[in-house]
């Protein structure tokens, strides 16, 4: 008997260790397996689902087109900000970017010469884009070579809208009606129940706080037209030099900034990750929050339209363009693999895969990403679908602006002064004027919380600032930090009148 203890003793002891060499063994074989592949290095911001279904479907075409396989190497530093910052610092020997929105290549990283023109097959390109734009929204960028040849920059490979996820158990729960437009979320039911993501990690959460400061400013644009109808026949760009119409546009994104400030009021917290908005609203850890499109879809498909459901307010948001491009500085063999993966991702087999069902032919083996593809022409068969829609029927409610979109880059740091920096400044205000017992006295002292003190003219000041240090090679990350300091200070004394005025 002490020998067979003994013996089970070292089966115990050596299990580990045999355990160990056996997963080395397969690493070996797995990485032996990779040197039969080409390797081609990707950062991103798109999460697993589409990392996996992307990078095994690239392989076999790859390898079916060109007889070699290919292993992609994913690079994920965090949000769409955080992979910004990665690129700008140092992006070593990655080739390719792919994901995190339009706004994130033509602002964030082709003004600082990161990207290098793409020479894509035309009749592929003509394939996939018989028109450049969508509702006015550029689906790839406009760079043309020395011949006059078509040669962006970054190309749309899908396309994205943003809108609000909800939980309708909670809602109904809430007695709430389910919600149809932004300002629904400003309702002082949902105190403590919407989530919310960190525009300063996440490019989608802050393209949707966009979102309705453009659907503002759009609505101040109306009201202004319709009080002057002789101006609706000025050209645009004369328009725009009347000092009335930009007072008009002026106040409509200050509106829009109260109407974030109410909705920041609510959340339950600031995210880092737009991921976790609506795994939360599904959960029932939170009744609502801002989400992009497809993570809303892959939630309700999980846990069902009952926990978790998206709307996209109607007429207040943008269709826009997910891109990928190819870095500056690569060329030779990784240059070619890397169009290579830029060419796949607009074949039609491609294009359907973001869509699919699991298990349907050419689609996803576990589960669908959910999204739109921008190829018109693969809507036209939506057999085997997860989702039916077409963008460009849907499209044309909303035309975002380029020269409003510019503004976002000086407008997040001053959101997460107000809502983060400050969160205990504007909860205990919100919170005190909550409990006031007049209905009146209440909405008077929201509209003035409401009523924020930024204006629109300090965030162009602010652009020509930063600009100005960055062209002189000024130290920006100090003057960023006492700005954002700065700002925080202004709201902490705006949320404390607002707290003095409830007693």
């Amino acid at each position: 008997m002490r020998y067979v203890y003994l013996i089970l003793f070292a089966l115990v002891l050596g299990l580990p260790f045999a355990l160990r060499r056996a997963a080395m063994h397969d690493d070996t074989a797995s990485a032996a397996k990779d040197q039969k592949r080409d390797r081609l290095i990707v950062v991103t911001v798109n999460n697993g689902d589409i990392r996996r279904e992307f990078g095994r479907a690239f392989d076999a075409w790859h390898r079916a087109r060109y007889g070699q396989g290919v292993a992609i190497d994913f690079r994920v530093p965090g949000g769409t900000s955080d992979m910004v910052r990665f690129l700008r610092s140092e992006p070593g020997e990655v080739q390719v970017v792919w994901g995190g929105g339009d706004f994130t290549f033509y602002h964030d990283l082709q003004p600082l010469g990161l990207l290098q023109p793409m020479h894509i097959e035309p009749a592929l390109m003509k394939a996939a884009f018989p028109n450049d734009t969508l509702a006015g929204v550029r689906l790839f960028d406009a760079g043309k070579d020395s011949f006059g040849s078509p040669a962006p920059q970054w190309i749309g490979v899908a396309l994205s809208s943003f809108g609000i996820v909800y939980n309708p158990q909670l809602y109904q729960a809430l007695q709430l009606p389910a919600p149809a437009a932004w300002s629904d979320l400003a309702d002082p039911k949902l105190f403590g129940f919407v989530a919310l993501a960190d525009p300063a990690h996440s490019g989608s959460a802050a393209v949707s706080y966009m979102m309705v400061l453009q659907r503002s400013m759009a609505d101040a644009e109306g009201e202004f037209l319709s009080a002057h109808s002789e101006l609706r026949r000025l050209p645009k760009p004369e328009l725009k030099k009347r000092p009335d119409y930009q007072a008009a546009i002026a106040s409509g994104w200050k509106r829009g900034m109260g109407q974030l400030l109410l909705i920041a009021a609510n959340a339950r917290y600031f995210t880092d990750s737009s991921e976790v908005v609506p795994t939360d609203v599904g959960r029932g850890e939170a009744a609502a929050g801002m989400a992009i499109d497809f993570y809303a879809r892959v939630t309700e498909g999980t846990v069902g339209p009952d926990r978790a459901k998206y709307i996209a307010p109607h007429a207040s948001t943008a269709i826009t363009p997910d891109g990928v491009a190819i870095l500056r500085g690569v060329s030779g063999q990784p240059l070619e693999l890397a169009t290579h993966f830029v060419e796949f991702l607009l074949t039609p087999e491609a294009q359907r895969l973001w869509i699919l069902q699991p298990g349907q032919p050419g689609g996803p083996i576990e589960r669908s990403p959910r999204r739109m593809p921008i190829r018109r022409d693969v809507y036209a068969d939506q057999t085997g679908w997860a989702d039916h829609f077409n963008p460009f029927d849907e499209a044309g409610g909303f035309n975002q602006r380029g020269e409003w979109m510019a503004l976002m880059s000086d407008t997040r740091p001053i959101w997460d002064a107000a809502w983060i920096d400050s969160r205990d400044g504007l909860l205990d205000a919100y919170s005190r004027i909550l409990l006031v017992p007049d209905e009146s006295r209440r909405r008077q002292l929201l509209e003035r919380l409401a009523d924020v003190p930024v204006t629109m003219k300090d965030v162009e000041s602010r652009r020509t600032e930063r600009t100005r240090i960055e062209e002189t090679r000024g130290d920006i990350f100090d003057w960023t930090a006492r700005q954002r300091i700065g700002w925080g200070n202004r709201f902490r004394d705006h949320y404390a009148r607002i707290a003095a005025q409830t007693k």
